[in-house]
């Protein structure tokens, strides 16, 4: 049985061990490992949250008028982004995102329209992000 893929904007937090999700998948072509997600609603509504992520950020990580973001920008934004919703969602999991989906879905039940997400709020999270930590 075949299944259909659709586009994960958080796929490489979720192959990194960051972040769970039960719609993620796995998948390979040639010797290129990739993610995607199994179910097209979250995908769209995932999309959509990084979306708005990525347009409020400018700001902070200094990319006005710039439309391709270095890796370590997009992590900020993507990891540093879902981190500082799940606070303001009050969902304490530390520095780890245990279903994506699960806190899209509660993000958006708070925040029909997204475009009222408090970003303001969410800024010095991103900001401060570091994949790597400092020794």
């Amino acid at each position: 049985m075949a299944y259909e893929h659709f586009t994960c904007p958080f796929s490489h937090l979720i192959l990194s061990g960051r972040c769970g999700c039960k719609f993620a998948a796995k998948d390979c072509v040639a010797e290129k490992e990739f993610g995607s997600c199994l179910n097209h609603d979250s995908s769209d509504s995932c999309q959509s949250v990084y979306y708005h992520l990525r347009d409020n950020s400018d700001f902070v990580l200094k990319t006005h008028n710039v439309n391709n973001l270095s890796v370590g920008q997009q992590s900020k934004i993507k990891m540093g982004g879902l981190l500082a919703l799940q606070e303001l969602m009050g969902v304490d999991n530390g520095d780890k995102i245990n279903d994506i989906t699960n806190l899209v879905d509660k993000i958006n039940v708070n925040y029909p329209d997204l475009s009222l997400i408090p970003f303001s709020k969410l800024m010095p999270r991103i900001a401060k992000f570091n994949f790597r930590k400092k020794r």
